[in-house]
């Protein structure tokens, strides 16, 4: 998880970067192809076990869902701050919480649903609608960001019941391949010949494609969802650093309270679900 919070990271950067030149779908339909390629290169030896699937609806739906969730984060790491993107998509665990209780029938007790409810108190105070003054209006890229926390709960949900009888790889190489399938046609659609300079950033960004499903989907396989949940929180630093340095972007009092009131929130609930696990 602190790999995938690392890699995730450079992503964002490269993904802003290459934000302010091209669209989105563009983007990903050549970020997906790199890592198709990518994953075919390094695990060519396995042969039929790299394609090989028992449930091939489900990892149909996960691969259509993560193509959602990617091209709904891109749009809005090329729209709004980074540490304000990576503090909406903690929201994560919150709507993890909703979907356990509606289709798993999970009992939400008092403690819980008062760390649900503040998280998506601290989701509020990031977005601030009320105050049009000082930056608040809501905005696409905010609805499209949330729209990926929810697919993000989803596919941890998935990604925990695949992983049981898939390899990592297996996962990552439909979910790619899948992606530059839908992606393709809005991709001409709205192409730009990239230079070769974007051509090695989308290249870096297929890397770093790889690299984070392999690693959270190795996180999952590993341990229980809720319990490596908390490491990814290490993210937000990285994120305030890289949008500082490269973006000269400087958080604001409503994103630090709203950050730190969703992270204590779904910290919260982590460490109830660890404590409710050990008995």
């Amino acid at each position: 998880m602190l790999a995938f919070c690392m890699v995730v990271t450079t992503s964002a950067i490269l993904i802003k970067k290459l934000g302010q030149s091209l669209n989105s779908f563009e983007v990903v339909m050549i970020r997906c192809a790199f890592t198709v390629l990518i994953t075919l290169i390094f695990n060519y030896r396995l042969g039929k076990i790299l394609v090989r699937t028992n449930r091939p609806n489900m990892v149909a739906g996960r691969s259509a869902l993560t193509c959602l969730v990617v091209v709904c984060n891109f749009y809005a790491v090329s729209s709004l701050p980074l540490v304000e993107v990576t503090s909406l998509q903690f929201s994560k665990p919150l709507f993890l919480i909703i979907l356990a209780a509606i289709f798993l029938g999970e009992r939400i007790r008092i403690f819980r649903t008062t760390a649900t409810i503040l998280g998506f108190i601290g989701i509020m105070i990031v977005l601030h609608p009320w105050n049009n003054e000082d930056g608040g209006t809501l905005e696409w890229a905010h609805l499209s960001v949330l729209a990926a926390a929810l697919g993000m709960a989803v596919l941890a949900v998935f990604s925990k019941i695949l992983s049981k009888d898939h390899i990592p790889v297996t996962l990552v190489l439909y979910a790619n391949a899948a992606t530059v399938l839908i992606c393709a046609l809005p991709a001409v659609y709205y192409w730009v010949t990239p230079t070769i300079d974007q051509m090695i950033l989308i290249a870096g960004l297929g890397a770093t494609t790889f690299c984070a499903q392999y690693s959270i989907i190795s996180a999952y396989k590993n341990a229980d969802v809720m319990l490596v949940t908390p490491f990814e929180y290490v993210r937000i630093v990285f994120a305030a650093a890289a949008g500082f340095f490269f973006f000269s972007e400087i958080p604001d009092t409503w994103t630090i309270s709203g950050g730190i009131i969703i992270c204590a929130s779904t910290l919260f609930i982590a460490y109830r679900e660890a404590k409710k696990n050990k008995h």
